[in-house]
């Protein structure tokens, strides 16, 4: 696919609708900008309904835990960073 899109004021980009529809990206939608050579490419940031969801798996219990948060925090990235590249 490929549209072309016009760089208004402050920079904004007016994503065409099937586009938005397509990757459920609604007002509010948060979305990574990465930069590869001379491309710009936006991904959308997983949501969940139920936050929790997100960290389903992230946390190994057989060896302790000594900080649950950054454990989460570090599967988190690793799970963004695999469903992105």
């Amino acid at each position: 696919m490929s549209d072309t899109l016009e760089v208004g004021r402050y920079g904004r980009i007016i994503l065409p609708k099937d586009v938005r529809l397509r990757h459920g990206i609604r007002e509010k939608s948060r979305l990574i900008v990465r930069e590869r050579g001379n491309q710009i490419i936006l991904i959308p940031v997983a949501t969940y309904d139920n936050p929790t969801e997100a960290l389903y798996g992230s946390v190994d219990l057989t060896p302790s835990v000594d900080d649950p948060k950054e454990t989460a925090r570090r599967h988190l990235h690793r799970k963004a960073q695999g469903e992105h590249l």
